[in-house]
């Protein structure tokens, strides 16, 4: 599914806080052990709101996403910034070289490709030397707003026939292959936690916005069935479904290291 309709408005959707981006950037810094000079390849980078805090750290920073419109904003905030940046599809090869990356960085982008091929690119482009596969996600309680709203609208997707994407789902797939090329999967990192404040008409607005839903393409009538329905839920659970609600979020970094081979 390609984002050009999200560009100019996805980080306030998406996005992270300016200080949760530096802490992830140094918790997948840890994690990986980068040493200056060392390539991180970014699956997915997107309009860069988590890859600016990224090319802070003394590394080859190379991104690439599918979109390129979303590709134009990250390049607008560069501000001097060094990034190789390239419009390239994530089940095609990706643009690097054998065995060059340290870190190879993806989020909200896995479960859009096939699982098998995100497995054996990362191992093609991991160094030899070993390497490591970072997966992240904006995780939040199952009781906040924005994840009771999220699952209802996938629960009414589904009454409809649609069957949505899940990042969970794709991250574990991805693992489980790497697995089969001798990966070693760590244990998640919560790497910065913030406070938000979020409306359930803050959500529906979001995908009233987005082309499909659920990373998944949804005819026109569906999507407006689904949204009138999640709605009047929401009118029921919450009342004012314009009061803004504050809600815990974190930023969790699943992980596989590549052994030497």
């Amino acid at each position: 599914m390609l984002y050009d309709d999200q560009a100019a408005r996805f980080d306030e959707r998406a996005g992270v806080p300016p200080e949760a981006a530096d802490a992830v950037a140094q918790a997948l810094s840890r994690l990986a052990g980068l040493a200056p000079g060392d390539v991180l390849l970014e699956v997915g980078a997107g309009t860069g709101s988590l890859s600016l805090a990224l090319l802070r750290l003394p590394v080859r920073y190379v991104g690439f996403d599918r979109s390129a419109a979303m590709l134009e904003v990250f390049r607008e905030r560069l501000d001097g910034a060094q990034a190789e940046l390239h419009a390239a599809d994530g089940n095609a090869r990706w643009p690097v070289d054998d065995g060059v990356a340290a870190l190879v960085f993806a989020s909200r982008a896995v479960h859009h490709l096939d699982t098998n091929h995100v497995a054996a690119e990362t191992v093609r482009v991991l160094r030899t030397s070993g390497g490591v596969l970072a997966i992240g996600r904006v995780q939040r309680p199952r009781d906040s707003v924005k994840s009771v709203m999220r699952r209802e609208m996938r629960r009414l997707l589904r009454d409809e026939g649609v069957a949505g994407r899940s990042a969970q789902a794709g991250a574990d797939a991805v693992f489980a292959a790497l697995a089969r090329h001798g990966a070693e999967r760590l244990e998640p990192i919560a790497a910065a936690r913030w406070t938000v404040r979020h409306s359930p008409a803050d959500s529906i607005a979001a995908w009233e916005e987005k082309a499909g839903l659920a990373g998944a393409d949804v005819a026109p009538e569906v999507k407006s069935r689904v949204l009138a329905r999640l709605r009047d839920m929401a009118v029921e659970r919450y009342g004012d479904v314009a009061a803004p609600l504050p809600q815990e979020e974190w930023f969790e970094i699943a992980a596989a290291r590549l052994a030497a081979r």
